[in-house]
């Protein structure tokens, strides 16, 4: 059982997540293909914080994504939908060089299956933080 100040942080990584997602969705409608993949990138890593802690009270701050593929499959691992949650963080993270670091633009693409990734995280994060399932 979390605590309420660990309720409060998952609800606020939720928030954040929203806002990534809102911004990714309407950078990908507005054609702007790199950050809608950045934003998307963001708001799926918040969406594993707010599972993460909604779960088991807090989350790993690692600079090495794959150990936040990692947490999230951990904490997952009994729910139907970890297996899912696990492979759309992994995709979300192994873009990030290339999204943030890399010398091309982003395209439509690539955008959109980011951003559905992420829309997948952070309405799963919704049904556990918000939801309480």
């Amino acid at each position: 059982m979390v605590s309420a100040e660990q309720s409060n942080h998952a609800k606020a990584y939720l928030r954040k997540a929203e806002e990534y997602m809102e911004s990714a969705e309407d950078n990908l409608e507005l054609e702007r293909y790199t950050p809608a993949a950045g934003d998307s990138i963001h708001a799926g890593t918040s969406a594993k914080d707010a599972i993460v802690t909604s779960l088991v009270g807090t989350t790993g701050k690692s600079k090495d994504h794959a150990v936040a593929v990692k947490e999230l499959g951990r904490v997952l691992a009994k729910r139907p939908d970890g297996a899912s949650a696990e492979r759309s963080l992994r995709e979300l993270v192994s873009a990030k060089a290339e999204v943030e670091y890399g010398v091309a633009l982003i395209g439509h693409t690539k955008a959109e299956a980011l951003v559905r990734r992420a829309r997948s995280l952070v309405d799963l994060a919704v049904s556990i933080v918000r939801l309480g399932r």
